[in-house]
């Protein structure tokens, strides 16, 4: 009569080879969401009625994400509403500023993660008075883990 015992410890080896492989995936599951956020995508909107002479922003130099936020711009024939998006390094500076046209009123939001379910406004502002520059501005968190 043949053994039974070849089966019985090939299913209880797959059982435990299962349990192994879940078990490892919910570890690195939780380790990859409990790592800090090192950046932060942003939206950078610009409005004004008038038109929008020139409009400049922050955000992480092109190839490095985690770098110190370097200044970039817009200007000339910039058509309102602008918007860009950028990534900005954390404890770093994310700033928009909106020059308008003439004796226009300029308006800005600084926007996190847009168009995604935890999108949040991080800053807005309105310029103070006709032809004067809107800015907004915030420095973004660090020690901040990622949303689940």
């Amino acid at each position: 009569m043949p053994s039974k015992v070849g089966p019985v410890l090939v299913v209880i080896g797959s059982i435990l080879g299962i349990a192994l492989l879940v078990a490892s995936l919910l570890v690195l599951r939780t380790a990859m969401m409990q790592r800090p956020v090192d950046s932060y995508f942003l939206g950078y909107e610009a409005t004004s009625a008038a038109g929008i002479e020139s409009v400049s922003w922050t955000q992480a130099p092109a190839g490095d994400r985690t770098g110190t936020s370097v200044e970039e711009s817009a200007s000339g024939a910039v058509g309102s509403p602008y918007t860009t998006e950028a990534v900005v390094a954390a404890g770093q500076p994310a700033r928009i500023e909106v020059e308008p046209v003439g004796d226009g009123v300029a308006s800005c939001r600084i926007v996190k993660d847009r168009g995604r379910t935890n999108e949040a406004v991080l800053a807005e502002a309105t310029s103070a008075g006709p032809g004067e520059t809107a800015t907004c501005a915030v420095t973004m968190p660090t020690g901040a883990t990622f949303e689940r």
